[in-house]
């Protein structure tokens, strides 16, 4: 399982994990060590728990899935304010991302004009 990976990826200890989700930390301690194996409804209260799925947990890729556990808190945000957008203010938010990725893009390509005429 990847339990020890996703909790370290958040930034939460096994008494945080476990207390959040109505575990003992001993119970949880043993999940992911792999001592003991959780149950059905605790499989699906973790994935909840950490954005990801089952699948995530056991260690099966689903590559067509995003694993939200990978992305910082920001992005996570970002991800359940775009899921509530109509399909036009998708195309606002993707069209302003792209902005800034041009702006950057050029920003760049003048610092590196700028520094070749200083060398």
């Amino acid at each position: 399982m990847e339990l020890k990976k996703m909790r370290l990826q958040n930034n939460k200890t096994q008494k945080e994990v476990a207390k959040d989700i109505g575990l003992t930390q001993f119970t949880y301690s043993n999940y992911e060590i792999g001592k003991t194996q959780p149950d059905y409804e605790t499989l699906i209260k973790l994935a909840d728990y950490f954005h990801t799925t089952v699948d995530n947990l056991l260690g099966h890729q689903v590559p067509y899935l995003l694993d939200k556990s990978a992305l910082s808190q920001e992005q996570q945000e970002l991800l359940n304010y775009i899921q509530n957008l109509s399909p036009q203010n998708c195309k606002r938010i993707k069209d302003f991302i792209t902005g800034i990725l041009i702006a950057e893009e050029e920003k760049q390509n003048i610092l590196r004009k700028f520094n070749k005429r200083e060398d």
